[in-house]
């Protein structure tokens, strides 16, 4: 794999590294690891509708270009397992003294708290992958966060110091090449049980909401799909995708 330091493109200002990363992608021949960062993104996104919220600046918020043309489409979740586990990776080396976790899909967590997210977006064509694109964001410096966001931390706010963001980014590029070198050399088994040991609430009974409705659950794993197998109070168990469930914090 790639030694530092990865092929940057800094950006003061953009609307969305992921959309500036697919035009590059359309327009020119892009080398494998190159990372977009932006001080600044005015229409950072997560999954689904939601929007990623950072002080100009003060966070890493990254797109990374990567050409997984070993793997097969059927497959493309492993690839969500090794980007999410590498930032996790990053994370667990910094001894934070809290529970790092993955909180399904791709989410990262400290204890209860988001202290980041990943957006995934695959280009296939066929049978075959074409690209990926990772977009990153994890909360570095940021201390003060818009009230509506639930449950927000910082790097900052946990250890007390301040972070040098384009270190920070090619150091997490460097946790995840560890990960997409295991991919690419078939071990699933290894991905998908550090997979499903980190996440939030493993193997422990938890309240979802379902369709606006509560229910008691308890989260058995991933299956291959990306689908979340959640165990029932009766001892059945339901698949669901990303925006079917939700797990409630208490």
């Amino acid at each position: 794999m790639r030694k530092l330091p990865h092929p940057l493109i800094y950006l003061k200002t953009i609307d969305s590294t992921n959309s500036y990363a697919a035009q590059l992608l359309i327009k020119h021949q892009v080398e494998e690891e190159t990372i977009i960062l932006a001080d600044e993104q005015t229409s950072g996104k997560g999954l689904g509708d939601n929007n990623w919220e950072s002080e100009p600046g003060k966070n890493a918020t990254f797109s990374l270009i990567l050409f997984p043309l070993f793997l097969s489409p059927e497959k493309q979740f492993l690839l969500n397992k090794s980007i999410t586990l590498g930032v996790l990776d990053f994370l667990s080396s910094l001894s934070l003294g809290k529970k790092l976790s993955i909180k399904w899909p791709n989410d990262i967590y400290a204890g209860n708290r988001k202290m980041g997210g990943i957006l995934i977006q695959n280009t296939i064509c066929g049978r075959e992958f074409e690209s990926s694109i990772a977009g990153i964001g994890l909360n570095l410096n940021q201390i003060n966060f818009n009230t509506v966001l639930p449950n927000p931390v910082s790097l900052m706010q946990i250890t007390g110091k301040s972070y040098n963001v384009e270190k920070v980014v090619n150091h997490i590029v460097e946790a995840i090449d560890e990960r997409f070198l295991q991919l690419k050399n078939g071990s699933f088994d290894t991905l998908n049980t550090d997979y499903q040991k980190n996440l939030l609430g493993i193997n422990e009974w938890k309240d979802f909401n379902v369709n606006n409705k509560l229910i008691k659950g308890k989260i058995g794993g991933v299956d291959d799909n990306g689908f979340l197998i959640v165990e029932m109070k009766d001892g059945a168990e339901f698949s669901f995708q990303h925006g079917d469930i939700d797990l409630i914090f208490n």
